[in-house]
């Protein structure tokens, strides 16, 4: 199946909005995106609503991954999202975000090179976590995809989120795909950490299905903890592209924060832009 070929592109990093419309395929991309994260020493977690926690094991073990040992050593989990996120009463976007921070870490701490986490959002239905929460949790997570270390899959069935929840949502992640798009398709945008100095490095597009994604990973950039006396850097020299709205959201980091952020490698439209729109002044590529 298509689907599975390009769950197969998902890396440590990639923070993935996976539109359906059919358990099946649902179920297909859950089994192949944990079978894949087995197969690289990845730790892998999945949080259920539509496939029973043994219907996902069954499609893993299908596609030739065998879970029993996974499972025994704490490699595989795989459970009902409302027993791991419901557990404390009515969530809320920090205690979401908190859960998935904690398995993070707790696969850090198990020395494992990384965690590969995919969630069935249908099970936020009915629990009276509102739309601005659901977006505001998916926000809050993209923070933790830049020390390439977390792979998310968030599946969303467009039968139960109409469409214009689904572009607020589409938009809280970097990059967005369904069991239709094409083989060749990776992330629109991808973010990676970088130091001395502390920073980002952009890689892809940016455009109003993704912006505020980035909004979220600048949000974190310009935050009290990254002010210094060297303000962080905002590396562009891989950013194919970025809309007006982009570069306004661009500028106001800048100007952002006690130490603001420092562009680098802008290209020649986008310095443009960001004069244009924001009044800033970015150095062009090496």
């Amino acid at each position: 199946m298509t689907a599975t070929t390009v769950v197969d592109q998902v890396e440590l990093g990639d923070h993935v909005c996976w539109i359906h419309d059919d358990d099946g395929d649902a179920l297909d991309t859950v089994g192949r995106f944990a079978a894949v994260g087995l197969r690289r020493g990845h730790k892998v977690v999945c949080f259920t609503e539509t496939s029973t926690p043994q219907a996902v094991r069954l499609r893993v073990d299908a596609v030739g991954v065998p879970t029993e040992a996974a499972v025994a050593a704490g490699q595989l989990r795989i459970l009902p999202a409302v027993e791991a996120f419901l557990a404390g009463g009515r969530p809320t976007p920090t205690m979401l975000a908190d859960a998935v921070r904690h398995e993070v870490d707790q696969a850090r701490h198990e020395g494992y090179p990384g965690i590969r986490l995919s969630g069935d959002m249908t099970w936020v239905l009915g629990t009276g976590v509102t739309l601005d929460e659901l977006r505001r949790y998916e926000l809050a997570l993209n923070p933790l995809f830049p020390d390439g270390r977390v792979a998310g899959l968030c599946l969303y069935d467009r039968r139960r989120f109409p469409a214009d929840q689904l572009r607020l949502l589409t938009a809280a992640h970097p990059g967005t795909a369904d069991p239709h798009t094409p083989r060749t398709w990776s992330p629109l945008l991808r973010a990676y950490r970088v130091g001395d100095p502390l920073g980002l490095r952009l890689v892809g597009q940016v455009d109003r299905s993704n912006r505020d994604a980035l909004v979220a990973l600048l949000a974190d950039l310009t935050a009290d903890r990254w002010a210094a006396a060297v303000p962080p850097v905002l590396d562009l020299t891989d950013l194919s592209f970025a809309d007006a709205g982009a570069a306004t959201e661009l500028a106001r980091a800048v100007r952002a924060g006690r130490a603001g952020v420092r562009l680098v490698g802008c290209r020649p439209t986008l310095r443009r832009l960001l004069h244009v729109l924001g009044g800033v002044t970015a150095g062009p590529p090496a």
